[in-house]
């Protein structure tokens, strides 16, 4: 995984002495210093040849129960202890289940549209659903173990809700709505505490910085908004009048430096836009340090994030930010293209492709690895410093429309029933473990060899 010719890369923790320039950072990928580097020869060269190929499965486990689109799905943040996964779908209903043997834990139902997000909280013991029905229901675990769960509450307000978020540091839940607000709520209470409102458009996406301290959202319309959690009021707005942050199409995707300074977000027609907001809690400003163009004219970023190019000396369940370092995102969109990118030069290092659209990109945390799902029924995983393919993941009759990665528990089960059979631990575990949404109705658990 090229180790050894980035074995003295330095490392720059938290964007100390990150200067970015309007000159290094508007380029193109063709204009880079340093050209994309190809995929590895290991790509399925064959892959419109359907009369040719036969169907492999890759899977260890499966997940049927859905029977209908599956949108979205999450990882506790403890995994694998417990190996628990949440999936929600077209049909009006998430699961909880195990990633072992694919067997049903909780059915979490009481949407009458479809699941569109969901998402446990800080310490996995809560998780909530959200729905096109523009309900929020939560539940939580009860007893001392991780199979039972009882239903705690219904919270409304927004239209359709678009995406959810736990505070970083305590039971507080956000969500996005199609109706141009953001809610708050306090659980267990599920007294609203906030509601968001700046936007003119869809709230397409949100995070809250890693310090816990702001509110960060985006719209359709363009623009984006730090808030303060606390009193709702905006700390600042960037929006597209501003001809350097303007992206056709609005806002798709978005992400926040691990030292809470800078904010990277997608936009619907293939622009990349870096902004500080470092100097928030000074002088109140914030500015436009970045454009990066690189993906295809009018294909949507669907994700980006910030990755470590140096990884951390060990893994383990972790729940936070996903990188150390503020000074390489990855981004990824329907033009099938994953880029990497420098944001100390604002230039690429490199790209990755998939034979279609990428839906969503994770990345494993504090290592370069990361890993995207895509409409061509595949999940890849690239290494961030080559952009050479780790692994590759079969067993999708149809788009592949969300992946989470969790660490390996070191279990391992019969490829050949689909992962319906004996297993055995183990040792040591061999990294990560993928868990893939499928458009056709099922979530599939596969193995990083």
């Amino acid at each position: 995984m090229a180790d050894e010719q980035l074995a003295h890369e330095p490392e720059v923790e938290h964007g100390e002495g990150l200067v970015l320039t309007n000159d290094d950072v508007e380029v193109d990928v063709t204009e880079s210093a340093e050209a994309p580097m190809d995929e590895d020869g290991n790509a399925e060269q064959d892959a419109g040849d359907d009369d040719q190929m036969e169907f492999q499965d890759d899977s260890i486990a499966a997940f049927y129960a859905h029977r209908a689109s599956v949108f979205c799905v999450s990882l506790h943040p403890r995994f694998p202890d417990p190996p628990i996964a949440v999936s929600g779908g077209e049909d009006d209903r998430a699961w909880l289940w195990n990633t072992i043997d694919g067997t049903e834990i909780a059915q979490l139902s009481g949407h009458s549209d479809s699941v569109v997000a969901v998402a446990f909280s800080h310490d996995g013991e809560m998780v909530a659903t959200g729905g096109l029905d523009g309900r929020v229901r939560v539940w939580r675990r009860h007893g001392d173990g991780w199979h039972t769960w009882e239903f705690l509450t219904n919270l409304e307000g927004p239209s359709e809700v678009v995406w959810l978020t736990w505070h970083p540091k305590g039971p507080v839940l956000v969500a996005g709505a199609s109706d141009a607000t953001v809610w708050m709520w306090q659980l267990p209470s599920g007294n609203t505490m906030n509601v968001f409102s700046g936007h003119t458009g869809s709230v397409t996406c949100g995070r809250f910085t890693p310090d816990g301290r702001k509110l960060v959202s985006a719209s359709d319309d363009g623009s984006l908004i730090v808030w303060d959690p606390r009193s709702a009021a905006v700390l600042a707005k960037v929006a597209d009048d501003d001809t350097r942050f303007a992206l056709d199409g609005g806002i798709t995707s978005l992400c926040i430096s691990p030292d809470s300074r800078l904010v990277v977000v997608g936009g619907a027609a293939g622009g990349v836009r870096v902004v500080s907001v470092a100097n928030l809690d000074t002088t109140g400003g914030v500015s436009v340090v970045g454009m990066l163009n690189g993906h295809a004219e009018g294909e949507s970023v669907e994700s980006v994030e910030f990755v470590d190019l140096v990884p951390a000396a060990s893994t383990g369940p972790f729940s936070g930010p996903t990188s150390r370092t503020s000074t390489h995102i990855v981004s990824a969109g329907t033009d099938g293209k994953a880029i990497a990118w420098d944001l100390t030069t604002g230039k690429a290092r490199g790209e990755a492709l998939h034979d279609a659209a990428i839906t969503k990109l994770v990345v494993h945390p504090h290592t370069p690895l990361f890993t995207t799902s895509s409409v061509d029924h595949l999940i890849r995983t690239f290494d961030a410093r080559s952009m050479q393919t780790v692994g590759v993941q079969h067993g999708f009759t149809d788009g592949v429309l969300d992946v989470a990665v969790g660490v390996d528990d070191g279990i391992t089960q019969g490829a050949e029933t689909g992962g319906v059979g004996a297993y055995a631990h183990a040792t040591p575990p061999k990294g990560y473990k993928l868990v893939g949404a499928g458009d056709e109705g099922v979530a599939l658990v596969f193995r990083l060899q």
